[in-house]
C-alpha cells in the first residue's frame, strides 16, 4: 500500500523541460513538484515577461524566453499551463517543433476544438499528455491498487461528495464563463472515476445551478450521475458555496465494493487554499477491521509528478503512450461535454450513441 500510489519512475528523466505559462498553478504546483522530483527545468515563457522573470528567479530557472518558438527550440518537453482557450494556438506552434507535450486540463472548452487539437497532435506524431494529475492523488492511486488486488471484491459504486467554500474570486475570469464547475473542477472527478472503474460509462445525467443570487454565468453546483454496465454506478455531487465554516464542509470520495470499501478525505479543498490533512480509511471483509493509510505526498503539488513521469516513460519507449495521453483524454472530455448537453436538455445522455463515439 505504501508504495502503490507512487508513479513508476522513468529510466531516463534528464529531459530539458520548458514551461509555457507563469500563473498560479505553475508556481504552486508544477514547479514545486518538479523541484522535489529533481527534474531539469531549463527555461520558461509567458506573454507577460515580468511574471516569467519572477517565476524564473523563484525557482532558479536559468532562461526566460522571448517567444513560444524560442522556448520550443531549447527543450525536449514543453509543459503548457495556459488558459484552455489558448491551448489550440499553443499546440499549433509546438507541433512544428516536434517536442513532447504536457498540456494543462481542460484540453479545450468545446468538443470540436478538442477533436481538432488531438488530430493535429496525432498527425504530427507527437507524444502528448494532458495534466489530469488527480489520477496520481495518493488516495485515488491507492484505491485503484486495492481494487486491482481484488481485496475489495467487485466495485459497484463510486461517489464524490464535495461541499466546500471555494474562493471563486481567485479566478475572476471564471465568473464570465458559461461552463464553470464541470469543465474546470469536476473534470478531475470524472477522469478519476474512469481510472478507478477501468471502464467507460453508458450514460450521464447532469444538473447544474448556482447559489441563488450568485453573480456567475455558469454552474457552481452540480449533480452528475453515470451508469455503467451491470450494477456499477458513479455520482459526483458538488456545492461550492458552503460558507458556514469548516463544520459544514465535506470533501471526500468513497468506493463501495462487494467485499469492502474505502473513504478518502481530500484535505486540499477544505478551507482552500490553506487546506487540511488528507485521510484514507478502508475495510475488507477478510480483515473485518477499519484501517487507516497515511502518505507523505498530497494531491498538490505531489500528484503533478505523475503525468510528467508517464510522459517521460512514453518518450523512453517504456510504455506505448502516456497514461493520460491526449486521445485517452478525449474520453474524459466526452463526459464533460455530454454533461453540459444533459444540463441543457434535462435528459440523460446515451454515450453509446454514434454522435458521442470517438
Amino acid at each position: 500500500m505504501k508504495e502503490s500510489y507512487r508513479p513508476e519512475w522513468p529510466s531516463k528523466t534528464d529531459y530539458a523541460i520548458g514551461i509555457c505559462g507563469a500563473g498560479g498553478i505553475v508556481n504552486d504546483a508544477h514547479l514545486p513538484a518538479y523541484r522535489k522530483a529533481g527534474f531539469r527545468v531549463d527555461c520558461i515563457y509567458d506573454v507577460d515577461r515580468s511574471r516569467a522573470e519572477e517565476t524564473a528567479a523563484r525557482f532558479e530557472i536559468p532562461r526566460v524566453c522571448d517567444s513560444l518558438e524560442s522556448l520550443a527550440e531549447a527543450v525536449d518537453i514543453v509543459d503548457v499551463a495556459v488558459p484552455a482557450w489558448e491551448n489550440g494556438r499553443v499546440v499549433e506552434v509546438l507541433t512544428e517543433a516536434g517536442v513532447g507535450l504536457l498540456l494543462q486540463k481542460p484540453l479545450a472548452e468545446d468538443w470540436q476544438t478538442a477533436l481538432s487539437t488531438v488530430e493535429r497532435i496525432r498527425s504530427a506524431g507527437l507524444t502528448a499528455a494532458v495534466n489530469q494529475q488527480m489520477r496520481w492523488e495518493p488516495g485515488v492511486r491507492s484505491c485503484r491498487h486495492l481494487l486491482s488486488q481484488g481485496v475489495l471484491g467487485a466495485l459497484y459504486d463510486v461517489a464524490f461528495q464535495i461541499y466546500v467554500d471555494t474562493p471563486w474570486h481567485l479566478w475572476g475570469w471564471l465568473s464570465q464563463k458559461e461552463t464553470i464547475e464541470v469543465l474546470y473542477h469536476s473534470i478531475h472527478y470524472l477522469d478519476a472515476i474512469r481510472y478507478l472503474t477501468g471502464c467507460e460509462p453508458h450514460s450521464i445525467y447532469c444538473s447544474g445551478s448556482r447559489r441563488p443570487g450568485y453573480a456567475a454565468k455558469g454552474e457552481t453546483r452540480t449533480c452528475t450521475h453515470l451508469t455503467f454496465p451491470d450494477d456499477l454506478r458513479a455520482t459526483v455531487l458538488c456545492n461550492h458555496h458552503v460558507e458556514w465554516g469548516r463544520s459544514g464542509q465535506q470533501s471526500e470520495f468513497r468506493i463501495d465494493a462487494t467485499d469492502g470499501m474505502a473513504v478518502r478525505q481530500l484535505g486540499l479543498l477544505l478551507n482552500y487554499p490553506s487546506g487540511e490533512p488528507d485521510a484514507l480509511r478502508y475495510i475488507t471483509r477478510a480483515d473485518g477491521q477499519w484501517r487507516e493509510a497515511t502518505f507523505e505526498e498530497t494531491w498538490f503539488p505531489d500528484a503533478f509528478v505523475g503525468p510528467m513521469t508517464s510522459l517521460m516513460r512514453a518518450m523512453n519507449g517504456e510504455i506505448l503512450k502516456p497514461e493520460t495521453d491526449v486521445e485517452d483524454n478525449l474520453h474524459t472530455l466526452r463526459l464533460v461535454f455530454a454533461a453540459y448537453e444533459s444540463m441543457q436538455t434535462g435528459n440523460a445522455i446515451d454515450l453509446r450513441h454514434p454522435s458521442w463515439q470517438i
